[in-house]
């Protein structure tokens, strides 16, 4: 499989200069060395190949060959609204979410929660998401957002998208309630895909005051399971 590189600019066909942190892992990591192709992406939904044509100790040439719309996926957009667990767990959750297709995670933050992402460590969570996205060939890059409070997430997202959050208790997520947010009806989809939004609370769960927030605006209990899954 050709490797994959991020560029944080507009892609454009024609010769280009290739340099940072993308060009030191192709050139010192993977070995990449002229006359090599490798595969060009800009997060957005562009994608190229690119034959490597010169280096030197901080940049390369590259000839950038036609660009291509990757068209995104079909079905809902998911959000996961989380309140970040401690230490590597953290970051082994963007990864996997990139590779499962979240749209966008958006930490928060609850009574019980005991990880508050401050700046360098959300920077640290984007540069996962890159990472991630050239490993599993994802071609749009997942949003990390800046942290917001419980009280901000119940306005902003319960308030105007299908929400639903993980408790014990909750109604059992099966095919029936799949299928009613994903707009299926006699196996045909809508038109349009909805969005839905995934709240996880911290590991002491969410307390009842939060719980009563999300429901008075229209917040939806789920059930994952008899068993209380480790984040």
């Amino acid at each position: 499989m050709t490797s994959r590189f991020f560029v944080d600019a507009k892609l454009k066909s024609g010769t280009m200069a290739f340099e940072g942190a993308e060009f030191h892992h192709m050139i010192r990591v993977t070995r990449h060395q002229v006359g090599d192709t490798v595969r060009l992406f800009d997060g957005a939904g562009k994608e190229a190949d690119a034959l490597i044509e010169f280096t030197s100790r901080h940049s390369a040439t590259m000839k950038v060959g036609k660009i291509e719309t990757i068209p995104e996926d079909e079905g809902p957009k998911l959000i996961l609204a989380v309140a970040m667990p401690k230490a590597t767990r953290g970051t082994t959750l963007v990864e996997k979410a990139v590779e499962l297709g979240v749209s966008k995670i958006v930490p928060i933050r609850t009574a019980r929660g005991v990880v508050d992402p401050r700046r360098s460590k959300l920077d640290n969570f984007r540069q996962n998401v890159i990472a991630a996205s050239k490993q599993c060939g994802r071609s749009r890059l997942m949003e990390v957002t800046d942290t917001i409070d419980w009280s901000e997430f119940v306005s902003k997202y319960i308030a105007t998208e299908t929400t639903l959050l993980a408790h014990p208790g909750g109604v059992p997520f099966k095919e029936g309630l799949v299928n009613e947010l994903i707009g299926s009806n006699g196996g045909k989809k809508k038109k349009s895909s909805p969005t839905v939004v995934v709240a996880i609370g911290p590991e002491g769960g969410f307390t009842v005051e939060e719980i009563s927030q999300a429901a008075t605006r229209g917040g939806r209990l789920i059930s994952l399971g008899p068993r209380i899954l480790r984040v």
